[in-house]
């Protein structure tokens, strides 16, 4: 992605028209971070669902909940990049979306249990109180107030499937919840340039930003709980600072440049281009790099409880699959603005992958530090091959 503010700030012109919009750009409220905290538990129990049941069904499915708590978040993104919060209706109705979504996040462990019926009822309450909020909040713009109202049927029929899903059987269950994000999704590719949609862009990357240390955060937690009564020696602390070097590497990864260009090239769009590009970049190819380190969680996990021992087939394919996910959501993000491939994080993510599959029987900490270094050599390749271009995006652009 680093390479896609390459065209996007072409003029003086354009500069000026960029600045005089961000002259009004609003930061996230602490309502909007009061919000999100509810969603740090969520991520938290998806990872405990995948831990739960360490196999490739149990994996899929945590990451089809994921998918459901994700998009539940993303729609507030949007609802609250475009409304004013000050109005009193807007702030309760926005504390009871809080509500209804921790009771959400504490029945995530339930999701495929008899008691799924908690955690559909909390996510429909949250989703419909999304479209409410996201409709009432746009009366003084009824452009934008139109484009939401023509995806109102998607998004009411994709919840309902998402409720039903909840009171039959687990079969059943997964097609219904899938059927429900293809409708979300589907839904979401209807919108055109001239939809009507209108993106505040700093306000918008950082809420996506957020997310990210959301994620981050679980990882770091998971890594730290449940390790008490584990012996602290070489290995543990090997496993330990390994594992931390990963979570810092994906950190790098995103917010070392990569955050400042998502945001710069947004702003500057043309208005009406925004919303698509923000939809395709934040809403869909930020979900694999947000799965990608849930699953890195697990594999650090793993690893730092069992260091000398070799990883399960799930623990391995947490790994490989995590920072592939993770490597291949930033691509697929960077493809969409240039057409251009990320030759170097696409490579670190094969590369990853087939050293897990070369070495299935080395110890846990050995093959977290070889996948963890190929993600290091890879980023550190990637800032070389992009050294020149990070400096004037740095510098901001010269006017003339």
């Amino acid at each position: 992605m680093e390479a896609a503010a390459a065209r996007a700030p072409a003029t003086p012109a354009d500069t000026d028209v960029a600045h005089s919009e961000d002259e009004g750009e609003r930061r996230t409220s602490y309502l909007e971070l009061f919000f999100d905290l509810v969603f740090v538990f969520a991520i938290t129990q998806v990872t405990a669902l995948m831990i739960d049941d360490p196999t490739a069904a149990g994996f899929a499915k945590a990451a089809l909940v994921l998918a459901l708590v994700y998009w539940a978040w993303s729609g507030f993104a949007w609802a609250t990049n475009a409304i004013d919060l000050s109005a009193p209706a807007l702030r309760v109705g926005y504390v009871v979306a809080a509500g209804a979504a921790l009771g959400m996040a504490i029945a995530v462990p339930d999701a495929y249990a008899e008691r799924a019926g908690w955690f559909v009822v909390c996510l429909f309450v949250v989703r419909m109180l999304q479209l409410v909020l996201y409709v009432g909040g746009l009366r003084n713009q009824p452009e934008h107030r139109a484009a939401i109202l023509g995806l109102a049927p998607w998004f009411s029929v994709a919840p309902t499937l998402m409720l039903i899903g909840g009171f039959v059987d687990e079969r059943p269950r997964v097609v219904l919840w899938l059927a429900a994000v293809a409708i979300d999704v589907a839904g979401t590719l209807r919108q055109g340039p001239d939809s009507g949609f209108r993106i505040s862009p700093g306000h918008f990357a950082e809420r996506y930003a957020l997310f990210i240390i959301i994620a981050l955060g679980e990882s770091i937690v998971a890594v730290g709980t449940g390790l008490a009564g584990h012996t602290k020696d070489a290995a543990f602390a090997g496993a330990l600072a390994v594992a931390f070097v990963g979570v810092a590497a994906i950190w790098w990864a995103y917010f070392d440049f990569t955050a400042a260009v998502l945001a710069r090239v947004l702003a500057s769009r043309p208005p009406e281009q925004r919303g698509p590009l923000a939809r395709d970049v934040f809403t869909l190819c930020h979900y694999p790099i947000v799965l990608g380190i849930i699953l890195f969680a697990v594999a650090a996990k793993k690893t730092v409880a069992n260091p000398t021992e070799p990883l399960s087939g799930a623990g391995r394919f947490a790994l490989a699959g995590g920072i592939a996910m993770f490597l291949i959501g930033f691509a697929l993000g960077r493809y969409r603005i240039v057409r251009h491939v990320a030759y170097e994080r696409v490579g670190a993510a094969v590369a990853g992958i087939v050293a897990v599959l070369v070495f299935p029987d080395v110890d846990a900490l050995a093959l977290m530090a070889i996948v963890v270094g190929i993600l290091v050599a890879g980023l550190a390749s990637e800032a070389v091959h992009l050294r020149t271009f990070r400096a004037e995006v740095r510098a901001g652009p010269t006017q003339n």
